[in-house]
């Protein structure tokens, strides 16, 4: 899948593609990248992204709707069209969507999808898509590899989103996801990420892979001089540092730097979910329907968190005084008491 030549991302037979940041924030960051890496080996890429911002970008909790979206170029049912124009309205402020800043950076406009009505209501969206863009492939970017998680690890942090992406992409014969940079996001170790793709790969859910180029680099340099995403920026330390570790999200995440940093794999989204945590949500037709599933399951959301933030801002005013990792494992106590039978 490398050319020689000019390092680039060569899918075969995969025509115009789709490239689509599954976990929200700065995730559209990388697949931004890939798309561009793909339209260098002469394919035909749009980008697109969910819109689930950072609560330092947005406090409000919860993902973005396309109802919520101002000055986009064209809206239907599940998605809009975005420019360096267009904002979000959340709670009397002002958002502006890290699929914004993809626009302003490339100039060039990029799709947003609406996951409130959960993976049934986006893949019908995508299916939509395909049939009036000519869309042959869509690939699900997920920077860390959360989309491919059994849904117990004790480091899941921010497990919603991926799960109702890779459900809706599991619904669309020919779909991929695209895993990048392995534990980039601090949630999953890299080596336990790779344990995962190879377990899908004896499922025969192994498509291909591909290392970022030094120009992919430089593309995504340029990317996030607009685009707010400490996971996505983590490629760009391979090479100019010669630390292990470093920490993230207000030092409640290690990340682990190493060349595995650079890897990209491909895997079929039908049999990665089939093993997977997004199986449990397939069937839901809302974002709260997905939540509420996991939540029976005992596991915490970035929704969850989310809503405990936004109410200790309310009450502190301060992002200083917060503590992430005090406030998971909180919510992570109170779901598990949810299942302990009280004496009669």
């Amino acid at each position: 899948m490398l050319s020689r030549a000019n390092p680039c991302l060569a899918l075969e037979r995969r025509g115009k593609t789709l490239f689509l940041a599954m976990g929200g924030g700065g995730d559209v960051a990388m697949a931004a990248t890939l798309a561009l890496s793909y339209e260098r080996c002469g394919g035909e890429a749009l980008i697109g992204s969910i819109a689930w911002e950072r609560y330092v970008v947005d406090p409000l909790p919860g993902p973005i709707a396309v109802d919520e979206l101002v000055n986009t170029v064209e809206k239907g049912e599940g998605y809009a069209i975005v420019d360096r124009w267009t904002f979000a309205l959340r709670g009397g402020r002002v958002v502006i969507p890290q699929a914004v800043n993809v626009s302003i950076a490339l100039g060039r406009r990029v799709f947003v999808l609406d996951i409130t009505r959960g993976p049934r209501g986006l893949a019908r969206t995508l299916e939509q898509l395909k049939n009036m863009y000519g869309i042959d492939t869509i690939i699900g970017v997920d920077v860390g590899g959360d989309a491919i998680a059994e849904g117990l690890e004790e480091s899941l942090w921010s497990p919603l989103a991926d799960a109702i992406v890779a459900a809706a992409l599991a619904h669309i014969e020919g779909s991929l996801i695209a895993i990048s940079s392995p534990g980039a996001d601090g949630e999953l170790p890299p080596e336990y990420v790779e344990r995962r793709i190879r377990r899908i790969a004896r499922l025969g859910g192994y498509v291909g892979g591909y290392i970022l180029s030094q120009q992919d680099l430089e593309v995504l340099k340029r990317i996030l001089g607009m685009v707010v995403s400490e996971a996505s920026s983590v490629p760009l330390r391979v090479l100019d540092t010669d630390l292990d570790m470093i920490t993230i999200r207000k030092e409640s995440r290690a990340v682990r730097i190493s060349l595995m940093n650079l890897a990209v794999f491909l895997l079929d989204a039908i049999r990665a979910v089939r093993d997977s945590l997004a199986r449990y949500v397939y069937d839901t037709s809302s974002f709260n329907e997905a939540r509420w599933i996991l939540n029976k399951l005992t596991i915490a959301t970035e929704y969850d968190v989310e809503e405990e933030v936004f109410k200790e801002l309310a009450s502190s005013g301060s992002y200083t005084s917060l503590n992430l990792v005090r406030i998971r494992n909180d919510i992570r106590k109170r779901l598990a008491m949810l299942h302990i039978a009280l004496p009669t």
